[in-house]
């Protein structure tokens, strides 16, 4: 209906009509907010999907982790029992090298006894006593001094005395600087 039709129809037709033409705008307008609405919670209702779909992805990664967790803990509790085992083998390794070390200082002390032996010198010579006379404590320092220059010469006779003579020239020229 037009303008001029409306002005052929009695006064409260026209108020009516008015009335609902305008309701129609509200309504018209309400819709259009309504729809707008629907779209918005559609496209958040497809990103919370997605969301969910991609958090459902990360929840079975994490039950494939979960399930192999017992077999890492035995793994662990493997490598922790071998540790513990290679940690007991190295220190009975290291006190069976220090009682080899031990050894092998007491068999240098006997060869080096055994050597002033063949020289014709016992390895103990007895301390010289304050109460004998002064004779026979210069008679016991000459016999231990004669001992300690055999156990000497028989030091410098070795073949690491020999081997290390060149670096014990360096380092005295070293101190000569």
């Amino acid at each position: 209906m037009t303008d001029e039709n409306l002005s052929d129809l009695p006064g409260p037709v026209r108020a009516e009509l008015t009335r609902l033409r305008a309701e129609r705008v509200v309504f018209v307008s309400e819709r259009e907010k309504l729809l707008e609405q629907l779209r918005e919670a559609d496209t958040n209702t497809q990103r919370l999907m997605a969301e969910r779909d991609q958090l459902a992805e990360e929840c079975a990664g994490l039950r494939d982790r979960v399930s192999t967790w017992p077999e890492q803990q035995a793994q662990d509790e493997a490598l922790r029992l071998e540790l513990a085992n290679a940690r007991k083998e190295r220190d009975a390794l290291r006190a069976e090298l220090a009682g080899t070390r031990d050894e092998r200082d007491r068999l240098r002390l006997r060869l080096l006894d055994a050597e002033l032996a063949l020289g014709g010198t016992s390895p103990d010579v007895a301390a010289p006593n304050p109460s004998a006379g002064a004779a026979a404590m210069v008679a016991v320092a000459e016999a231990r001094a004669a001992q300690l220059a055999r156990e000497l010469d028989a030091t410098k006779a070795t073949v690491s005395w020999r081997v290390t003579a060149p670096l014990r020239a360096v380092r005295r020229r070293g101190r000569r600087r």
